[in-house]
């Protein structure tokens, strides 16, 4: 095994282990056991490890080639683009969205732009040739990164009064009546509180009410985000492996049954669907960026509805932070309802966001936000560009690597 792989790969395995040890809270939730969830936390954390001992071998294969300090951060963001969707996906914890301070450029380039550009600033910082100009290139980048345009965006004129509801489990009677004693235009519950019936509006005081509920049509079986006043909804289209769906089908029938996970043979939404003034995001799907840009653009806000419940103590501020990040992004307000922590209604401006009701906590928070039809250019464009760049500088870089030798 090549060194600068087993490097990489052990120094991302340390990571991850440290990062997403709520794998096996969610695992053992359903009763797996502490030998089975640990094996396939573990396992899990191997393949993700892959992809870091792929890029410092990487570093070290063109470590001798002139554009080195393109070809390595477009190395990093096809691996990052890659682990967004191999295997259903694990895009969670992108390099981009570790530090706030460095979304200055979210509303350009993304997550998962910023991954490229953090990496082409440590590379030019080490370029040996013409090593004025890289570091004055990375400097200028930094600058941006530190004080872009992400951290000085203007809100919208429109304003609407919203209420995010943590009720801690789905007992309707209590959601109902934190509901109706809200004082907002709009109330937001969380994801999969019930299935869904017309006759539950006619409980809500007449006030207008998103929430997440099981719907069936024909047969099949979504978890939606549903307007209980008109019938909008969107259906949730990243589901859960395991836990939402059997990624291999009939090769591993008997195991969902073994785990006893409830819900576990939904549908997909599609991947095109109605809008309506709002978007909205269930649980996890808020990480992948294509899901991000289809559903949010050209809407006012976004709603984030999720049940971290049985993913252990340290994911619900993970997730928290990637709805940070989407709002910043969009420049867009996010609602986030979870049934029992952390629920937040986030705003662009990080000062102008509202309480944070903590894991454990019932209740409610009802706050003013700004809606905003206007796409960013990261909305517009996606990750596009830079899959594009990236793909033709690393292609360049392997011809150019293969007629050296």
């Amino acid at each position: 095994m090549n060194k600068h792989f087993l490097i990489g790969w052990l120094l991302s395995f340390a990571f991850w282990a440290y990062s997403i040890s709520w794998i096996y809270d969610a695992i053992n939730y359903y009763g797996a056991g502490v030998l089975l969830s640990s094996s396939i936390t573990f396992l899990l954390i191997t393949y993700l490890s892959v992809y870091f001992g792929i890029f410092l071998f990487a570093i070290n294969y063109f470590k001798e080639h002139q554009y080195r300090f393109l070809i390595i951060p477009s190395v990093f963001f096809i691996l990052e683009w890659l682990r967004s969707w191999f295997i259903s996906g694990f895009p969670w914890l992108n390099l981009g969205i570790m530090s706030e301070s460095l979304w200055g450029l979210l509303p350009v380039v993304g997550v998962s732009g910023t991954s490229f550009l953090i990496i082409l600033v440590i590379a030019l910082f080490f370029e040996r040739k013409k090593a004025i100009i890289a570091r004055i290139s990375a400097s200028l980048i930094l600058l941006l990164l530190f004080f872009g345009p992400g951290h000085y965006q203007e809100g919208g004129e429109e304003e609407l009064n919203i209420t995010v509801v943590q009720p801690l489990d789905t007992n309707m009677t209590e959601i109902v009546q934190i509901t109706n004693n809200a004082n907002s235009d709009l109330v937001i519950w969380p994801e999969a509180v019930t299935v869904y019936d017309q006759s539950i509006s006619s409980l809500t005081s007449g006030k207008i009410v998103i929430g997440g509920f099981f719907r069936e049509e024909e047969n099949y079986f979504y978890t939606s985000a549903i307007n209980l006043k008109t019938g909008h909804f969107y259906d949730k289209r990243n589901l859960v492996p395991f836990g939402e769906f059997q990624p291999f089908g009939a090769l591993l029938e008997n195991f969902n049954d073994f785990f006893n996970i409830p819900n576990s043979s939904l549908n997909r939404g599609e991947k095109n669907q109605a809008k309506a003034d709002w978007s909205a995001l269930i649980c996890w799907e808020l990480a992948f960026n294509s899901t991000f840009i289809n559903r949010t653009r050209g809407t006012k806000y976004i709603i984030h509805m999720s049940n971290d419940k049985w993913y252990g103590k340290s994911m619900p501020a993970q997730h928290l932070k990637h709805a940070k990040a989407r709002a910043v992004e969009s420049n867009k307000w996010v609602a986030r309802a979870t049934l029992d922590g952390i629920s937040q209604i986030i705003s662009p401006r990080s000062k102008e966001s509202s309480r944070i009701l903590k894991r454990g906590e019932k209740g409610s928070i009802t706050h003013k936000i700004t809606l905003n039809d206007k796409d960013t250019f990261y909305l517009k464009y996606g990750d596009a560009p830079f899959l594009i760049f990236s793909i033709l500088t690393l292609l360049f870089g392997f011809y150019q690597r293969k007629n050296e030798e």
